[in-house]
């Protein structure tokens, strides 16, 4: 069977940046992030989704106190995509479910909590949107750490392609702004601290960069076969041409210096993409080693890449939620024709990559989703818009 066109119809989001495409639109245009001092530690610099009530959302939620925050951002952001699809019953019955998620470093025994032990289990998400949305078809919760959720995508990507769904939803969410998410961050050396104002402290591709700074957020997609979203004569937001994981095997935590897996996911998806002007949405943490491995693939896969954006340096670092949350901030602005610099590059690490050092007005052709993420694990996401 030949493989199907999959493309994008809807996109529901909950990120510090806001959850409507206005709000982020006139985000994106300030010079700097909404970052703020973690209240855990002041040494931190954090980028939280202000003023989050599930409950505006979706309404009253039995079983929220089983969902972590990231959970809950993500449980907004799939109900805010399928109101924007305008998806009924029939639609979602047979839908596929995928997504990328975090654990939960809270999660422990407790006596005022009979079922905690949900606390612990990874698809205690999915079991919540089937009942609440009445999703009953294919579905996976993938916990690959920052590749997460563009694995999450690349899964429901390939189920709709061969035919096994016409729609799923696909996404992540994930917040690390508690203050075991903090220390945890910390103990692992991958935060930076040497920061006078929080909006300074993540610097992706910077030669001065230390570390990140910690985000919280969640995106959710909606993916149909092209032929699905014609019959119903929904609207594109454009189409996934290819998606593609590795695993680096180097180090439990940091990349692989060679880069030879991860840039072989990159490849394998930009073969997919045909020509045209490229927007690569780069992992770019902020950290030492990740950057430098990162701007050493950039240069040798997509030399002829038009833009180059790092969104973490305005969100803060989502997790597993970073590709979901990049995505939706790529749509947006490919659609608006805008992308905004990143934030705090004075001193590009490779002054020949095509890193965004000042807004452009760009619609790109194709863009290109990378998530590289602890242990190695690798994903990429290829994206095409049509006229």
């Amino acid at each position: 069977m030949e493989a199907r066109r999959v493309v994008v119809t809807a996109s529901g989001f909950v990120l510090p940046q806001g959850s409507t495409r206005r709000e982020v639109v006139e985000a994106l245009g300030a010079d700097r992030g909404p970052f703020v001092r973690s209240g855990p530690d002041p040494r931190v610099a954090v980028c939280p989704v202000p003023d989050f009530d599930l409950r505006e959302h979706v309404g009253r939620c039995k079983n929220a106190r089983y969902l972590t925050r990231g959970q809950q951002l993500c449980l907004a952001a799939a109900v805010r995509a399928v109101d924007e699809a305008g998806l009924g019953p029939a639609h979602l019955d047979r839908a596929g479910l995928f997504l990328g998620l975090g654990p939960n470093l809270q999660a422990r025994p407790r006596d005022d909590k009979a079922l905690w032990l949900l606390d612990c289990l990874p698809n205690t998400l999915a079991a919540a949107m089937a009942e609440i949305l009445g999703l009953h078809g294919e579905n996976l919760t993938v916990m690959t750490a920052c590749a997460a959720s563009t694995q999450a995508l690349g899964q429901a990507y390939r189920t709709v392609a061969a035919g096994l769904a016409d729609v799923a939803l696909a996404g992540g969410g994930d917040s690390r702004l508690s203050p075991e998410g903090i220390q945890a961050y910390r103990q692992a050396g991958v935060l930076a601290t040497d920061f006078l104002r929080p909006e300074e402290a993540c610097r992706p591709f910077d030669r001065d960069r230390s570390g990140f700074a910690v985000g919280e957020g969640a995106a959710v997609f909606v993916l149909e076969s092209l032929e699905h979203a014609r019959a119903r004569g929904a609207a594109v937001l454009a189409e996934i041409t290819g998606a593609s994981s590795s695993l680096d095997g180097g180090s439990l935590t940091g990349p692989d210096p060679s880069g030879r897996a991860a840039m072989r996911a990159v490849r394998q998806c930009l073969e997919t993409l045909g020509g045209g002007e490229l927007c690569v949405l780069a992992h770019g943490t902020g950290t030492v080693m990740n950057d430098q491995t990162e701007a050493a693939i950039l240069a040798e896969t997509v030399p002829g890449a038009r833009a180059i954006c790092a969104f973490k340096s305005r969100t803060g670092h989502l997790a597993s939620a970073c590709g979901a949350g990049e995505l939706a901030l790529g749509l947006i602005c490919a659609q608006a024709g805008l992308f905004p610099a990143i934030a705090n590059l004075e001193n590009p690490i490779d002054p020949a990559l095509p890193l965004l050092r000042t807004p452009m007005i760009f619609r790109p052709q194709s863009m290109l989703l990378q998530s590289f993420g602890f242990g190695g694990q690798n994903a990429c996401l290829g994206v095409r818009f049509h006229e």
